[in-house]
């Protein structure tokens, strides 16, 4: 079965990370399911949103750290899959939800800044632990993270690596609506439904003049990647992808 699952029913299509043994963690292959998928949806007249979902219990444990290293290995400054992504998700025209059931981290947090609405479980949790990893943050996580959670709370946890409680990312308006696990992806679903429903050229003009910084944000992970780059050739970055890995085999 595809680790990326695509469907389309009332014109809106859900993406669905299933590598549930994995923790769902991104590997390349994902990412170029996620992408294309999104791509698609993108340009499909028959879709009018999407939705971004995990499997029960986990969205995603951010990048398969084995694959990353077999990616760097392989050559290149930049692990490339994932700013394919960014990109992706930032020419989208269409509304893009998310559905977040237990742990989001690295990417997995940064990348719902970006959506429009985002609705969570009591028992879902965002981290963005890319100082521990030795490289620093992505996906505009330096501006958006400030920009919506203060600077101070941002520090906490792109520099601490503190974790974010599903509670506090409803307070300081990461998430919309925290629900039971059991009723997350039907409620997530009512609600794409409604707003594929709407009037299709007002809704995505909407959107639209809603994400007028998108071209600021390119420019910002632009920057972000250089600094990822540059980062990965350092002996502390080596460090900690060798302790992460080692962890992973005891």
């Amino acid at each position: 079965m595809s680790l990326v699952t695509s469907s389309i029913s009332n014109s809106v299509c859900t993406l669905s990370l299933n590598r549930a043994d994995k923790l769902n963690a991104l590997n390349r292959e994902m990412y170029g399911l996620l992408t294309s998928g999104l791509n698609e949806a993108s340009n499909n007249d028959e879709c009018n949103v999407i939705v971004i979902k995990g499997t029960p219990g986990i969205f995603t444990a951010g990048n398969d750290m084995a694959d990353f290293a077999t990616a760097i290995a392989q050559g290149g400054e930049r692990f490339d899959a994932p700013f394919l992504l960014m990109k992706a998700m930032l020419s989208c025209e269409k509304p893009l939800l998310a559905s977040v059931d237990g742990p989001a981290i690295g990417i997995g947090t940064t990348l719902l800044f970006h959506c429009d609405l985002v609705y969570a479980s009591h028992g879902a949790r965002f981290h963005a632990p890319f100082a521990d990893l030795g490289v620093c943050p992505e996906f505009a996580a330096s501006e958006t993270f400030p920009a919506l959670l203060g600077s101070h709370r941002a520090a906490e946890m792109l520099l601490l690596g503190e974790p974010l409680s599903a509670a506090d990312a409803e307070r300081f308006g990461l998430v919309n609506k925290l629900l039971e696990s059991e009723t997350l992806d039907q409620t997530v679903t009512a609600i794409a439904g409604k707003l594929a429903a709407k009037p299709r050229d007002a809704l995505l003009t909407s959107r639209k003049l809603l994400h007028a910084r998108r071209k600021k944000h390119m420019e910002v992970i632009e920057r972000e990647g250089a600094e990822f780059g540059r980062l990965m050739k350092t002996p502390e970055f080596k460090k900690s992808l060798e302790m992460f890995l080692s962890k992973g085999k005891s």
